[in-house]
C-alpha cells in the first residue's frame, strides 16, 4: 500500500472547518471539559451517526430514480431488483446523494476526535500507522 502524507494539510483544514462549525453551535471542548460533558456530546453524535447510516442505506438503492430503501428491505416488492442493480445503474443525482450521506457520517465522526483535542494530522498519522500494522498482520497470517 502506497500512502502519501501530502494529504495532511488538507485534512487539517477539514478539522479546522468542523471545529468552527461546532463552535458556531456553541459546542467547545478543552482539557477542562468533564467526562460527563464529553459523554453527553458523544451520545448525541453516536445517535446522529446511526441516523445518517440509516439514510445512507436508504440512498444506496437510489432515492429519486432507483428503488430507495427497498435495496435493504427484503419485504418490499422492489427488493428483488437489488440483486441485479449496480452503483452504475443509479442516476448522478442519486450517487451524489449517497456520497452526501457518507459525508454526513464523517461530519459527526470528526466531532469525536475534535472533542478530545485530536488534530487532523494526528488522526491521519495514526491511521497510516494502523493501516501499515494491519497490512503486516495480514501478511503474517494474523
Amino acid at each position: 500500500i502506497n500512502i502519501s502524507k501530502n494529504v495532511g494539510i488538507e485534512f487539517e483544514e477539514v478539522f479546522k472547518i468542523q471545529k468552527q462549525l461546532q463552535e458556531m453551535y456553541g459546542t467547545k471542548f478543552d482539557e477542562n471539559s468533564t467526562i460527563k460533558e464529553l459523554a453527553s456530546f458523544w451520545m448525541i453524535n453516536k445517535h446522529s451517526i446511526e441516523d445518517e447510516l440509516c439514510e445512507m442505506f436508504d440512498a444506496l438503492g437510489g432515492i429519486d430514480d432507483g428503488i430507495g430503501n427497498a435495496g435493504w428491505k427484503y419485504w418490499k416488492k422492489e427488493n428483488s431488483k437489488a440483486k441485479e442493480m449496480k452503483i452504475s445503474d443509479l442516476s448522478q443525482g442519486d450517487i451524489k446523494e449517497l456520497k452526501y450521506e457518507i459525508v454526513d457520517v464523517f461530519h459527526f465522526f470528526l466531532n469525536f476526535a475534535i472533542s478530545i483535542g485530536m488534530t487532523g494530522n494526528e488522526l491521519l498519522s495514526m491511521y497510516i500507522n494502523k493501516a501499515k500494522e494491519n497490512v503486516n498482520r495480514q501478511s503474517n497470517d494474523y
